[in-house]
């Protein structure tokens, strides 16, 4: 129990509260957010159910959650082509909606973690943590000839979102960066709750002159900066960490570019990954306008000096420690300026405990107590 945190059961204050989390396809920092959101509940002594199956194995392997009532989301598979696949979700969310809201009834509380578009409206009160407002902007920033096309292919989508996002009662969000777009493209105001990291998973080794970056191996990550950097700093040694699936065209593709002074590590063990952080001395962050940046925080509190993109949450968790990037030339220049530092590991690493899981639960019960939630 967190002994900062007022206990409502005390006061025989339980709620039923509903927490909305309908798809597992991966694990990241959505389902960090709803562990820890579940860990709360529980030692808030809520009466909790989640909307979703939990996964097994890893961080779901937890004895504290696993008394949590969950309610199957009877979702098909993913639906092709993948053009369709939000349309297909959502239609299949309005025709599962009414049978749930028969099973679980009328609850006190209902938090969304995933998506607004997933909310099934039998809360009194409705809380959204949002990652980043991802499906409008991606609908809104179409700048083609073909604009209005996908301004009506999208409608029904936009119009469920807006609707839901309405009846939204208090919005938390991740970063300043998301907080900003929630302002712009949804005219709402949100409240920043960092989201948790591990951080006391991690601690400074003895550090080596070795950039790393660690991710899935997807476009999105953008590894192909990281390959053109490393082309012009052969004497620099680079390891990229990530999962990748079998057959995974977007590893092939950047295997068959990297240089020789670039390693590739797929689908490292979690104590391989805390090892390589801990010995080096640059974390280099490829991806353009993140929202957050879990790797960013678990590289610091390694103790590893951050490089990333002048963009997006990164730029918050990296503090007065980044050196910050707008193309493949400063990127270079960055890097070598931070081999060159002297900034100790361990201040870096002590930045790191504003992130962490205890200030994550500590932060989002007080969040709902002060709004009379909980």
């Amino acid at each position: 129990m967190n002994r900062n945190v007022h206990d409502n059961s005390q006061h025989g204050i339980i709620k039923k509260i509903l927490v909305v989390h309908p798809y597992f396809n991966d694990v990241g920092g959505a389902e960090e957010v709803l562990l820890k959101v579940l860990e709360s509940l529980i030692e808030q002594k809520q009466d909790c159910f989640l909307l979703g199956e939990l996964p097994s194995g890893n961080m779901f392997d937890n004895l504290l959650i696993s008394g949590i009532k969950q309610i199957r989301y009877d979702f098909a598979t993913d639906f092709k082509p993948k053009r369709f696949q939000t349309h297909h979700r959502l239609f299949r969310h309005l025709q599962l909606k009414g049978k749930i809201r028969r099973r679980i009834g009328k609850v006190n509380l209902e938090i969304g973690t995933q998506d607004p578009m997933y909310f099934i409206g039998v809360g009194k009160k409705r809380v959204m943590y949002l990652h980043f407002p991802e499906n409008l902007t991606r609908m809104q920033k179409s700048n083609s000839r073909y604009r209005w096309f996908w301004y009506l292919f999208y409608l029904a989508v936009t119009f469920q979102l807006k609707r839901q996002m309405k009846g939204t009662d208090l919005l938390l969000c991740n970063s300043l960066y998301t907080k900003n777009a929630i302002r712009e493209y949804y005219g709402r105001e949100a409240e920043l709750v960092y989201p948790p990291v591990d951080v006391e998973d991690f601690m400074p080794a003895q550090k080596e002159s070795l950039v790393i970056s660690v991710g899935r191996f997807v476009p999105a990550k953008n590894y192909e900066l990281i390959i053109q950097v490393a082309g012009q700093m052969p004497n620099v040694k680079f390891v990229l960490v990530g999962r990748k699936h079998s057959n995974d065209p977007y590893y092939d593709k950047i295997n068959s570019l990297k240089p020789d002074n670039v390693n590739l590590v797929a689908n490292a063990t979690r104590a391989d990954v805390i090892a390589l952080l801990g010995k080096a001395k640059i974390y280099l962050h490829s991806r353009i306008g993140e929202s957050f940046g879990i790797s960013v925080a678990e590289a610091m509190a390694a103790g590893c000096i951050p490089v990333v993109h002048n963009s997006g949450g990164p730029k918050e968790i990296a503090g007065s420690y980044g050196f910050f990037y707008n193309n493949i030339e400063e990127c270079v220049k960055a890097i070598n300026d931070a081999l060159q530092s002297n900034v100790k590991p361990n201040d870096i690493a002590e930045r790191t405990k504003m992130f962490s899981s205890y200030n994550f639960k500590k932060n989002f019960v007080a969040t709902l107590e002060k709004r009379g939630f909980l």
